[in-house]
């Protein structure tokens, strides 16, 4: 009995000398671990505070009239956001330093490089002489050059005197803030504006801020006026980008409207048989809204020929149903519009259709009504009577069928062609235009152009998400290259639109 107590007396002390050695071996290795710990959660922090001032620097790179005031802009404000992120003495840390460096890394790409080092405190290991420890992390970011077309609705519907909330000022104020988001030197920016025709406001130039005028500055001069030819305006948008051909760029355009297209370039045949469709006022057609036996039109030809006589008769010689065989009237390339509701599926005298002309060289709309004794001459409504039908494709080569259901002539010469004197039968194959010009330049695999929608009260959302490839979209395909599409209900709420259109910009040039 005694040699077992004995032998246990002795194995008491030998766990409280195994308890004292394995502590002085413990404390050090658990406050290793805890100052560890300590340490990288202050490392994730100056990682992410790097990470956010090389964003925030590389977002900077617009701000400055030249590369050094960009590159300057965009150190001080790399700073800015690290010490707003990780202040001074924040967690005890000292001896903060951030460097910034601005370089061209790859074809119109510069990226910033935020290397950022601080003294952090230890605590445990001060035990074995370790007073603190210095910490580094280093933020990345890139920032692509863009080629952007900006496009914006001048349409009569834009008007100050018309619409409230004075749209036309609001969108120009709106659209100047948004241009002098971009770099000057670096990013290439142009202007197209458009209603029944287009025009190009600037052509595609890096010196958008200190052009004289500038880009800003022309955008202040745009008179609101005309229909909205959308399609038009998109392909020639296109055209300005494919004349830069820079694939290693981001090619974007942002197309702003208030209102459903409503006008379609066409290479327009004159009507050349009799057939059924609605009267347009005059010459014994005379309600908008009822269907008539018309006479071909009255367009002469180049030889003075008309539909019944020929030049010098002056009487008929020619009669249904194959009319004068010498006349061969040409075809009249303009831009057809229509000013009634979008849904009117019958005439209307106050809306009459009109013809413009495709491009111009002033901001100012340009009606053709002088085309060789063309019923339309005298007042533009009654165009019915000297257009046949709808083009199946714009002069581009879009086309006016898709989504969008376009009434046609149901018999004659004519049947199966969509119906030039149905107002609803424009408006629906101006929208089937617009949808397939957007896919058409989406389907650019060398540029890969992005579209941006902006759209102002009263507009069809669909298309906007459509021709914008938003992901809301009902056909969005996320093989080609996704934009966005924002809503303004009224003119207030467009600077927002155009600013959150530029982040996103800004975003994916990241």
């Amino acid at each position: 009995m005694t040699a077992s107590r004995t032998r246990m007396k002795r194995q008491k002390g030998i766990a409280i000398m195994l308890t004292g050695v394995l502590l002085v071996l413990i404390i050090p290795v658990v406050g290793l671990a805890i100052d560890a710990s300590v340490l990288y959660a202050m490392k994730a922090r100056l990682s992410a505070s790097a990470d956010a001032a090389a964003i925030a620097a590389a977002r900077s790179l617009s701000v400055g009239l030249t590369m050094a005031e960009q590159e300057e802009s965009a150190r001080e404000r790399a700073e800015d956001f690290f010490a707003a992120n990780f202040p001074e003495n924040s967690w005890s840390t000292k001896a903060h330093s951030v460097s910034v460096d601005v370089a061209e890394t790859a074809y119109r790409t510069r990226t910033v490089l935020v290397t950022a080092q601080l003294t952090a405190p230890q605590y445990f290991m001060r035990m074995l002489g370790y007073e603190s420890t210095t910490v580094k992390a280093v933020g990345k970011a890139s920032r692509r050059d863009v080629n952007l077309v900006i496009v914006l609705d001048r349409s009569y519907s834009m008007r100050d005197d018309v619409a409230p909330g004075n749209p036309c000022s609001t969108m120009k104020s709106a659209a100047a803030n948004f241009v002098n988001m971009f770099a000057e030197g670096r990013d290439r920016l142009a202007l197209i504006t458009y209603g029944s025709s287009w025009f190009l406001g600037m052509a595609p130039t890096m010196n958008f801020k200190t052009a004289s005028p500038s880009l800003a500055s022309r955008i202040g001069t745009i008179s609101c006026d005309g229909n909205t030819s959308t399609a038009m305006a998109m392909w020639q948008a296109y055209q300005q980008l494919d004349v830069i051909d820079e694939p290693g760029t981001l090619n974007l355009m942002v197309v702003f409207t208030d209102g459903w297209p409503n006008g379609i370039t066409g290479d327009l045949v004159v009507k050349r048989k009799t057939d059924t469709r609605y009267g347009y006022g005059a010459d014994g057609y005379s309600s908008t809204t009822s269907t008539y036996s018309m006479l071909p039109s009255t367009c002469t030809d180049a030889e003075g020929d008309k539909y019944d006589r020929n030049a010098g008769s002056s009487s008929a010689t020619y009669s249904a149903p194959g009319w004068n065989p010498n006349w061969t009237p040409a075809n009249r390339t303009g831009v057809i519009a229509q000013w009634s509701s979008p849904t009117a599926s019958k005439g209307d005298t106050a809306g009459p259709m009109k013809l413009y002309a495709t491009s111009i060289s002033s901001s100012s709309e340009v009606e053709i009504d002088a085309k060789a004794g063309c019923r339309f001459d005298a007042n533009l409504k009654y165009l019915r009577r000297d257009i046949a039908y709808i083009p199946d494709t714009d002069i581009y080569g879009n086309s006016t069928s898709g989504y969008k259901t376009v009434s046609t002539f149901s018999s004659g010469d004519y049947a199966g062609k969509k119906r030039i004197d149905s107002p609803s039968a424009i408006t629906y194959a101006s929208m089937n235009l617009t949808d397939n010009t957007a896919a058409r330049i989406r389907s650019d695999d060398a540029l890969k152009p992005v579209i941006y929608a902006i759209g102002l009260g009263d507009v069809e959302h669909e298309l906007l998400r459509r021709i914008s490839n938003d992901p809301t979209s009902p056909i969005y395909d996320s093989t080609r290259p996704a934009g966005l599409y924002v809503y303004a209900p009224t003119p207030t709420e467009l600077n927002y639109a155009f600013t959150r259109i530029a982040s996103e910009i800004l975003r994916i040039a990241q």
